[in-house]
């Protein structure tokens, strides 16, 4: 493991404006997430780890508190610099796989490609085939998610999530629509995943699901316990 964390979250903050009132969400949260950790963020609603995922993915930014993305505070960053690292060097996997019904197995893999500068001149089909085979649907590449099962969908999103090989892996709730034979499956292949040296990190509120996580982080009306 590398000596120097990937994210580290230093007296992290969350405060939203709900008109006149302050409704304070995360409070003083401190993480460390190391380069190819496999870490489970596990609280029940309402506990403040959507807003802790959205402020990893810097889809937000804290309100007070340091948040360093491979050492540099993101709090300096532009909108367009937050919205780079989110399309080249984070992975996201959703609860409700996100695919676009009309686009086959192959064009929703290859989608974050066509937002990447980086990728603009490399062979998008020959990445997405890749990703797929990496998520073993090779031979489901043509179809569409209304012809493939509730797992393969989300395999796909995974596939999705790997094609620009980014550094990071956030997965929000999973295996939340899955049965849990499938939802077993997935967990596996993260696993595989992160065996390879990805860093992977998981929202649940699955106590089962964290398990299999090599760190379990606690997170309680908005505190890291």
């Amino acid at each position: 493991m590398s000596s120097s964390p990937s994210l580290e979250l230093s007296g992290i903050n969350k405060i939203y404006k709900m008109g006149q009132i302050d409704l304070q969400v995360l409070f003083d949260v401190n993480l460390h997430i190391y380069p190819g950790d496999f870490v489970s963020i596990i609280g029940p609603s309402g506990s403040g780890k959507t807003t802790l995922l959205n402020i990893l993915a810097c889809l937000d930014r804290p309100t007070s508190g340091v948040y360093n993305f491979f050492g540099e505070d993101v709090s300096s960053k532009t909108n367009d610099q937050m919205s780079e690292i989110r399309n080249l060097r984070i992975g996201f996997i959703f609860q409700s796989f996100n695919l676009i019904p009309r686009h086959t197995a192959l064009e929703n893999v290859i989608m974050p490609l066509h937002y990447s500068d980086r990728h603009k001149n490399s062979n998008f089909k020959k990445m997405g085939l890749e990703a797929l085979d990496l998520v073993g649907l090779s031979d489901r590449i043509g179809h569409y998610p209304n012809e493939l099962s509730g797992g393969q969908q989300q395999r796909v999103a995974i596939a999705r999530a790997l094609v620009t090989n980014p550094e990071i892996i956030l997965a929000d709730e999973p295996t939340g629509n899955l049965d849990s034979k499938t939802s077993d499956d997935i967990m596996s292949l993260l696993k595989n995943l992160n065996s390879d040296g990805k860093t992977v990190i998981t929202i649940t509120h699955d106590n089962e699901i964290a398990s299999q996580a090599a760190e379990i982080i606690k997170i309680k009306d908005g505190r890291v316990l």
